[in-house]
């Protein structure tokens, strides 16, 4: 249970959740540009683009959920459960595992319109990064200010949808969400006209009458449409909205419970600033906004750069 928005106004902002049953360890995650870069199919990467974003570190490998370049390109991987199929290296085609897909697009595209072209050739693999981490069912949205695609590989071979609502949650397919949503064509942020009847007058009795109805539920579907509403009608432009924008989506620990008794819960809401290279931060356990700055100083290091997200709540206490 995911869900992940691309603002395109005067500033890009890619924002996400990830909602899991428990953390993986995930940190923040700098990918200088001399970092040597292993990919399974494909010669290694010497030279490449600064990678910044959240992800797991194994075998000096970094596995991002999502992550953006110094170019302003952003890419986040949500959960496909039941829809994703992966594939045996093709010949001919730019094989790339899934869970390298980020990097290798991150690591070489400066802009959405130059990852299209390389996926267009893709084959999305089905390698198991180890025997201790087998895949995970996934499809990814892309972004930068000029717009934003989802990446979907079913059983149907790899599709590239243009997403002009710049919002991905989890499964059913993308094209679903695209028909689901226009159940909602109606919905506003407005006072709403009375058209149910013209034999009386109807007090509005309260602000936001004109959102009766916006699904309030955790399910993917509910999210997709929230998140469609919400970016339209509640965005101020800055990091702090995109965080207001980001805890309506975001999953309370317990009101979630998966099949095997485990509550869902948001593990960390972030915010990219793909503009000033910035990625903000909150957790679970600390909703105190923390940063990390692609500097040149991490850009041109020999090595990953790598921050603990875990903290401890800290309340500050105005009267002392």
């Amino acid at each position: 249970m995911c869900t992940a928005i691309s603002f395109n106004s005067s500033r890009h902002l890619f924002c996400r959740t990830l909602d899991l049953d428990s953390s993986h360890g995930e940190s923040v995650v700098c990918t200088p540009r001399s970092f040597r870069l292993n990919n399974r199919h494909r010669s290694s990467l010497l030279e490449h683009y600064a990678i910044l974003g959240v992800g797991c570190v194994f075998d000096d490998t970094p596995l991002y959920y999502d992550a953006f370049n110094e170019k302003g390109l952003a890419a986040a991987a949500l959960n496909f459960p039941g829809e994703a199929v992966y594939f045996p290296k093709r010949t001919g085609a730019i094989n790339v595992a899934s869970f390298e897909l980020i990097t290798a697009v991150l690591s070489q595209c400066a802009s959405l319109s130059e990852a299209t072209c390389m996926l267009e050739g893709a084959n999305i693999t089905d390698d198991s990064f180890s025997a201790a981490l087998p895949t995970t069912p996934l499809h990814w949205i892309i972004a930068d200010k000029s717009g934003s695609v989802t990446l979907e590989s079913t059983v149907n071979g790899l599709r590239i949808y243009e997403n002009p609502f710049g919002v991905l949650t989890n499964s059913p397919v993308f094209s679903y969400h695209t028909t689901h949503v226009a159940d909602f064509i109606k919905t506003d942020s407005e006072p709403p006209e009375n058209k149910i009847t013209k034999g009386a007058r109807l007090l509005r009795y309260s602000n936001g009458l004109g959102a009766m109805g916006l699904p309030g539920d955790f399910s993917s579907s509910s999210r997709f449409v929230r998140a469609v509403f919400l970016k339209n009608h509640s965005f101020g432009g800055g990091v702090s909205s995109a965080f207001d924008i980001m805890d309506n989506l975001s999953v309370p620990r317990g009101a979630v419970i998966t099949d095997t008794g485990k509550p869902f819960v948001t593990v960390y809401t972030s915010v990219a600033d793909t503009d000033e290279k910035v990625y903000y931060f909150t957790t679970e356990d600390s909703r105190r906004i923390r940063a990390v700055n692609m500097s040149d100083e991490f850009m041109t290091s020999d090595s990953l750069s790598v921050f603990p997200m875990q903290e401890k709540e800290k309340i500050f206490y105005i009267d002392e």
